[in-house]
């Protein structure tokens, strides 16, 4: 009989166990992670985000854009918009998709990828000749969210970029 029962323990523990991991977002490690890093392998399985981002930019929906974005990106852009009087909100958005498009971007040509724990950062060349525009990316478990874009103008070869998205990511995983 008591045999019994601890096999009922048991087979209740693993059960709640395997419950509780399959929420935890660390359950699902980062897809870009465990691959030999193909920067347009990485592109296809980033394209998706930042497809989200521009979307809700073009919408002017708040909600959807805090879902396709870390709230440290969104925290930062709020930030940048007070120095100007600004807010971010539905105008903002729309004409912050008029400005620019992670989905554009994305189809530059790539000098580097890089992936660290749960970022993927990419920069591109920038077609003004000006450096590069990076991209940032946090894996959440789900799904990847933009956690930053911002111009590097010093970075203009594939070492520099490399070196450069090194540096972000350490920052970033603090």
């Amino acid at each position: 009989m008591a045999r019994n029962s601890w096999w009922l323990v048991i087979c209740v523990s693993v059960g709640l166990a395997a419950l509780v991991l399959a929420w935890l977002p660390s359950a699902w490690p980062n897809p870009l992670a465990d691959e030999r890093l193909d920067p347009q392998q990485a592109l296809t399985r980033l394209q998706p985000a930042a497809a989200a981002v521009d979307a809700a930019c073009r919408a002017g929906d708040r909600g959807a854009f805090a879902e396709a974005t870390t709230a440290g990106y969104r925290e930062d852009l709020e930030a940048r918009l007070q120095v100007v009087d600004g807010v971010l909100d539905s105008a903002t958005l729309q004409g912050m998709s008029r400005a620019s498009s992670c989905e554009q971007w994305l189809r530059q040509p790539v000098l580097a990828v890089l992936v660290d724990g749960e970022y993927a950062a990419v920069a591109v060349r920038r077609e003004q000749g000006d450096g590069a525009q990076v991209l940032s990316f946090r894996w959440d478990g789900e799904q990847f969210r933009l956690s930053g874009m911002r111009h590097a103008p010093r970075v203009a070869s594939e070492s520099a970029a490399q070196r450069y998205l090194r540096e972000l990511l350490r920052q970033m995983g603090l």
